[in-house]
């Protein structure tokens, strides 16, 4: 063999470099390898840079003091390799081992005898090494990786380069073979992480002539291990939620092998198979038929069973497959009686739902100026639906309700939906013009017609032509004045006072009253023709004690109304303001509401509307409502309706100067109120604590 030195420059590094043609027959084999670390370790007596000399192998690098890991290069006769010092040396020590490596003298016969046991040894070992399943890190005495297999490369994720010559517990997650170099004993079944994987390892001292010289670990890879361990413990988890849920079901469960044997019962079920004492197969519940029909064609098979003592059963038998193949049976029974009322309760859901629906239909098809009117209670959406539907269509409309609940904004909405929304819409309030005046006011004059009619004036008909006229408190008008608006109704068409000549009209007329119209025309105080004429399409608007519900969302709107035009800042109001006002009987119904409203935020100095901004008769009223329920609650006395009348009105009308008074706050005519207190005779009792309010 040859060799010569040259110095290269790396990283910054001086590295000396021998290369050296092996012409030894066996090639760098185990004895040669030992001799030449031997020669090494007289030669250099630092073991810091002995650390440092490596040698170079077809692109493999290995520590030269690594005895195993050299071997497993298996250079050949004729190979070159190269020993590099990456620490600086001295010449001398480069000649001496070129002399050794020229020079050295061999008995060839003693060593080829030896070298071939050892290297069919060696070979056999390293093979065994190199294939085993499990990873290998060896250590020497100083905790110095000299031998890694390809398995442990793969495991700690890094090459043999890189691991050789280096500490253990530097370059391997966790490693504890330093703690087995200093107590001598071994570890087995450890677990350790490395890296995203689970290894369990075992680590053995090597002890010759009881000493210490190294330590060896063998690990594997039990991540997917870990990952059927977490699974089965979810397997189990599910197992038992599976159990907790049969067990706390009412309905009957049971599962059956491919032979229809039963193999779990929840306990309903079994309390049933005890009844029937106890059957060991499913074929005896559900019949032998239908079990061979179940499995042939491994279908679902539901059937009413009846059994003793009346009771019947919905049953299903459904096949269990596993991967396509049978392996089972799960038979479910519920009680026919519960079944049959959970379909009649889903039945009456399903009506519910279709009613909701169909209210919410009703409101998605209200047009946006019904949607302007405040609330949503039942009888309010009623009545809108029914306006919405027939806005469009030029029949009369006859709106009735009390006064204050808005039958002008009905009427306003019908005329915005109609297909008259363009052209002119005009009120007329006919209890508030004289008598004298109505007729000239709806149907116009001629100039001269009477005194002062100084030129000639068009009526409210004729400027609602191909419009809407509004006709509010029709019961007002006289009955000779009604006789005409019966003929413009009929016929269409009107005659100006004082005048001859016919004015065709193209006129919808919405017409409405705050009395009982049908009450007059008994009373014969307005003419059953015209209430006939006018009552084509009756639209009744609920008063506001019949819709509370919408209390709370026109509170909202007063108050935002009121913040902007009385620049104030009330953001809420208490429970007790929201209850008087729910207590009480609003006969003068939304218009009052919004009076309250206003009345209150006038006199609030709070940013909240309390009980005491409202006015005496709507507080006294929930105070009395609150007096009334703790008296007759907190008796066990039970008194006839009338003496219960009787201590209401008593209790009440000494708070009021008037029957009028009283009865707004009872809710009732005046008449009424008049009347009972005479019945009861309380009228000593009339105002007698309305000065002490």
């Amino acid at each position: 063999m040859y060799f010569y030195a040259f110095i290269i420059m790396e990283w910054g590094l001086i590295m000396q470099r021998i290369e050296i043609n092996i012409h030894t027959t066996n090639g760098l084999h185990v004895r040669a390898a030992a001799t030449l670390i031997a020669k090494l370790n007289t030669t250099i007596k630092d073991s810091r840079i002995l650390k440092k000399i490596f040698i170079l192998y077809k692109g493999k690098k290995s520590p030269i003091m690594s005895l195993l890991s050299i071997a497993s290069f298996k250079i050949k006769k004729g190979d070159k390799v190269i020993i590099q010092f990456e620490e600086e040396v001295s010449m001398s020590i480069i000649e001496e081992i070129k002399n050794y490596l020229e020079e050295e003298k061999v008995n060839y016969i003693e060593q080829n005898q030896t070298d071939h046991l050892l290297l069919e040894n060696f070979i056999a070992i390293e093979g065994i090494f190199s294939r085993l399943s499990h990873g290998l890190v060896v250590v020497n005495k100083e905790n110095l990786i000299t031998y890694v297999n390809n398995e442990g490369e793969k495991l700690l994720g890094m090459s043999v380069e890189k691991l050789l010559n280096q500490r253990a517990d530097l370059v391997i997650p966790h490693s504890r073979l330093h703690h087995v170099l200093q107590t001598g004993k071994e570890e087995i079944a450890q677990k350790q992480v490395v890296g995203k994987q689970v290894i369990i390892t075992n680590r053995t001292p090597i002890i010759l002539n009881q000493n210490i010289v190294g330590a060896v670990a063998l690990f594997q890879d039990i991540s997917t291990v870990e990952e059927l361990i977490e699974e089965l413990n979810r397997v189990k988890e599910l197992k038992k939620q599976l159990e907790l849920i049969l067990h706390s079901v009412k309905d009957l469960i049971a599962l059956t092998d491919s032979k229809g044997r039963f193999i779990y019962c929840n306990p309903e079920m079994e309390g049933f198979l005890n009844s029937l004492d106890n059957p060991d197969k499913v074929q005896f519940i559900f019949g032998i038929k239908k079990w061979k029909f179940c499995i042939k064609s491994q279908k679902c098979i539901p059937q009413l069973l009846d059994f003793k003592l009346g009771n019947s059963y919905i049953a299903k038998l459904s096949p269990i497959l596993v991967e396509e193949e049978l392996c089972g049976t799960i038979l479910t029974m519920s009680p026919f009686h519960e079944t049959q009322s959970l379909f009649d309760q889903l039945i009456n859901e399903k009506k519910r739902i279709k009613y909701l629906e169909s209210e919410l239909s009703k409101y998605k098809k209200l047009n946006d100026s019904f949607l302007e009117i405040i609330g949503c209670s039942d009888v309010l959406m009623e009545t809108l639906f029914i306006a919405n539907k027939v806005a469009k269509s030029d029949s009369t409309v006859l709106i009735t309700g009390e006064s204050g609940t808005g039958k002008e904004l009905i009427a306003k909405g019908i005329h915005k939906v109609s297909l008259r929304k363009d052209k002119p819409f005009i009120r007329v309030n006919c209890a508030a013009i004289p008598p004298n005046l109505i007729e000239s006011e709806l149907f116009g004059h001629e100039k001269g017609a009477f005194t002062g009619a100084l030129h000639m004036r068009r009526g409210k008909f004729e400027q609602a032509n191909n419009g809407t006229i509004f006709l509010d408190e029709i019961g007002d008008l006289k009955l000779d004045l009604q006789v005409k608006l019966l003929r413009v109704l009929q016929e269409k068409e009107i005659v100006r006072v004082g005048g001859d000549k016919t004015i065709k009209l193209n006129v919808r007329v919405l017409a409405a009253t705050n009395g009982n119209l049908q009450k007059m025309v008994h009373d014969r105080e307005f003419r059953e023709d015209l209430y006939y004429r006018l009552n084509v399409i009756p639209i009744h608007i609920p008063p506001l004690r019949e819709r509370k519900a919408d209390i709370q969302s026109l509170i909202e709107y007063f108050r935002g109304h009121f913040n902007t035009s009385l620049n104030k800042e009330i953001h809420s109001y208490t429970d007790d303001f929201l209850h008087a006002l729910m207590k009480y009987n609003w006969p003068g119904n939304i218009r009052e509401l919004q009076n309250v409203i206003e009345r209150a935020m006038n006199l609030s100095e709070n940013d909240v509307l309390e009980i005491g901004d409202l006015p005496d008769n709507i507080n006294m009223n929930s105070q009395q409502n609150s007096i009334i329920n703790n008296q007759i609650e907190n008796t066990e006395t039970v008194l006839t309706m009338s003496e219960y009348e009787k201590k209401i009105l008593k209790h009440v009308i000494q708070f009021y100067p008037s029957f009028n008074a009283a009865g707004k706050a009872l809710g009732l005519t005046h008449k009424t109120v008049a009347a009972k207190v005479r019945k009861y005779n309380l009228e000593s009792y009339m105002g007698k604590k309305y000065q002490t309010r």
